[in-house]
């Protein structure tokens, strides 16, 4: 059975992108240890999330092409929801990425 592939619009693909800039304030932060561990806390696949930060994230790899190409809407929701990111921001990518600015 041949691989189906998955595309991406440039609107998913920008808001993958500002998902990892938004983990990677909330290591820095201390509001979580890492990636692997916000997974662990919400119940997400952490090998999913590491994949994909791969072709997303602050230093993509050049060239790479994760098999997953979308968040999980509850990956979103967990991150607006329990930590000071703006779900404007996190969606449209403009205003403030911190609701909390302390």
């Amino acid at each position: 059975m041949p691989r189906t592939i998955v595309k991406t619009s440039p609107i998913s693909e920008a808001i993958n992108r500002r998902f990892f800039v938004a983990i990677d304030m909330l290591v820095n932060l201390g509001k979580i240890d890492s990636l692997s561990h916000f997974c662990e806390l919400h119940n997400l696949s952490a090998p999913r999330y590491r994949e994909m930060r791969l072709g997303y994230g602050i230093t993509p790899k050049p060239g790479y092409q994760p098999r997953y190409k979308n968040l999980e809407v509850e990956a979103l929701y967990i991150t607006v929801a329990n930590y000071p990111i703006s779900a404007h921001w996190l969606l449209t990518g403009r205003g403030e990425m911190m609701t909390d600015k302390k």
